[in-house]
């Protein structure tokens, strides 16, 4: 074994033996250690929980891929259809990355039940629709049958049907303009089935759910006519890819937008949370280096006279640089262990018991999602363990200014 490693395992018995200023120093030290790891994950898993879970949210209600019109995508109702046919559908069924998809129609309305009225947008779906995609978000009842494309039946959030006063099994009206401003609105009466909650207020203060082909009747469209494909991916990652390539091979006149483009003020408020994470990283590897800085520089200077007699019988600098690295480096594992256990107590508590709550209408969940990445868990604490022991040999270089003579004699 390397004597440097002998000599510093020595020191460290020796300090935890007894009650000195060095010991004192370096129990703050490792729990500096620990306060900034266990603050450094719980940033980590509590940001990519928030993005992951936000970002999945809105994919559920639009699919990471959004092919219509430009009209259309320019808007959030299908003012203009477009025919599908088998090459169409054969295009999207060629790409290696397309999860599935969802042939989709959206029109603004009006509902009514007893005295209450709400503005809303039916989203029109058919048998293509994933429904466990959003089964999460169904609180009462269930989805509409979707075997049925002349279904009267609809699904409502929680937040319509308090403000409607609907329940299970009513049957409010619905009522849609026609082309001809001047026209009596189309009225239809639909039975409510099921009630859904997404914390997302974007979606739960307008959408209601019901059968595509109503909104083919309303505006008078062919069975192959709809508003919109809304595509999911396996790798959401290559969304820009995907889309170009759709773009490249669908009619002119069809146009592909990303689900993060549609909604760019909600990608860009989640994408500040790496800066956050960056922001608490630097500041607790900062704070921690500091501690162990100091808590070596007590140790060195205790251990003057042993670093006089080493250099006396010809231990280089660099030797004795490596007893007090040594010694610097057991604080940073210990400090990380604790810090990792208390960082994956928050996880595992939080992502059961979910104790910690937040408001739906700011951050569009009601308790704090937690994510776990094993390779960014590896790389913050092989980080933290490189930085720090780069950090620290600069401190360590005092060693070098130290006299042999003197030092012998302070000992």
């Amino acid at each position: 074994m390397d004597v440097t490693h002998l000599i510093a395992k020595r020191i460290k018995q020796t300090n935890i033996s007894k009650s000195n200023v060095s010991s004192r120093i370096i129990k703050i030290a490792v729990l500096a250690v620990a306060i900034g790891v266990t603050s450094i994950l719980i940033a980590l898993i509590t940001g990519r929980g928030l993005q992951k879970a936000i970002a999945n949210k809105t994919a559920a209600f639009s699919g990471h891929l959004i092919i219509s019109t430009f009209e259309n995508n320019s808007s959030q109702l299908s003012l203009n259809p477009f025919i599908i046919d088998d090459n169409f559908l054969s295009i999207i069924d060629n790409l290696n990355n397309i999860k599935n998809y969802q042939k989709v129609a959206y029109k603004a309305g009006l509902v009514k039940y007893k005295n209450n009225f709400e503005g809303i947008v039916f989203k029109g779906i058919d048998s293509s629709f994933d429904q466990s995609i959003f089964s999460e978000f169904l609180i009462n009842g269930r989805f509409i049958n979707l075997n049925d494309s002349k279904t009267k039946e609809i699904v409502i959030s929680k937040y319509l049907s308090n403000r409607l006063d609907l329940k299970i099994g009513d049957q409010p009206i619905a009522y849609f303009k026609k082309d001809n401003s001047q026209s009596i609105p189309n009225q239809r009466k639909y039975k409510v089935v099921g009630i859904y909650e997404s914390d997302f207020s974007d979606f739960d203060e307008i959408y209601v759910f019901g059968a595509i082909d109503q909104i083919r009747i309303l505006n008078g469209w062919f069975n192959n006519q709809v508003g919109s494909i809304e595509v999911f991916l396996n790798n959401s990652d290559n969304d820009i890819l995907t889309a170009n390539k759709l773009y490249n091979n669908l009619p002119s006149e069809i146009d592909v937008i990303t689900l993060k483009s549609k909604y760019a003020n909600i990608f860009q408020w989640i994408s500040l949370f790496d800066l956050n994470i960056l922001i608490i990283l630097l500041i607790m590897l900062f704070v921690g280096v500091i501690n162990i800085a100091t808590a070596l520089l007590i140790l060195i200077f205790e251990r003057s006279s042993m670093i006089g007699m080493l250099k006396s019988i010809g231990a280089k600098d660099f030797q004795i640089q490596k007893i007090f690295m040594w010694n610097g480096l057991q604080i940073i594992i210990k400090g990380l262990f604790y810090g990792n256990f208390l960082a994956l107590g928050f996880y595992f508590s939080q992502k059961y018991l979910k104790w910690i709550k937040l408001d739906p209408k700011t951050y569009y969940v009601s308790s704090a999602p937690v994510e776990l990445n094993f390779v960014e868990w590896s790389l913050i604490n092989f980080s933290v363990i490189f930085v720090c022991l780069l950090l620290l040999w600069f401190p360590t270089k005092i060693i070098s200014t130290m006299s042999p003579s003197k030092n012998i004699r302070k000992g």
